[in-house]
């Protein structure tokens, strides 16, 4: 039997701060073209993001563990996502090696790879936002402000 303990702080509050940690060091890598640390870096985001979920932890007769792995669910997208990574940048290196390489041919790659970056970028944006871990968004109405509303 596995006995839960109940923190008696937030536990929250260190995983935004970890989030947060996390995304400021996305915004320095990706602009200068970091692309290994930027896909490192969200990857490390993505593992923040699971800690809620379960594992799917497959046993034998006699209740040996013969495999764990996340659920279908969670690895799906990122694994599509992953895939899409690793193809633009196999792509890149093979057009590196060619003795003439086209500078024209390794931009449009570049481009490929950064828009499938971006693309896993946003996601794990979105994703954030539909577990709650971004703060409330709020309109503002400059006209609202004469009668004590939100301005």
């Amino acid at each position: 039997m596995v006995k839960k303990l109940i923190p008696q702080q937030d536990t929250g509050w260190g995983l935004i701060f970890r989030l947060n940690d996390l995304w400021r060091e996305v915004e320095k890598v990706a602009p200068k073209g970091e692309y290994d640390q930027w896909s490192f870096k969200l990857d490390r985001i993505w593992c923040n993001l699971l800690y809620r979920n379960e594992l799917d932890i497959k046993t034998d007769e006699n209740k040996k563990i013969t495999s764990i792995k996340l659920s279908d669910e969670d690895f799906e997208i990122k694994e599509f996502l992953d895939n899409q990574i690793h193809e633009v940048k196999s792509k890149l290196k093979k057009e590196r090696k060619v003795d003439n390489p086209d500078k024209s041919g390794i931009a449009k790659i570049k481009r490929e790879y950064y828009n499938a970056l971006m693309l896993k970028d946003i996601w794990l944006r979105k994703f954030m936002r539909e577990l709650g871990l971004y703060l409330k968004e709020m309109e503002r109405d400059p006209s609202k402000a004469i009668y004590g509303g939100a301005g």
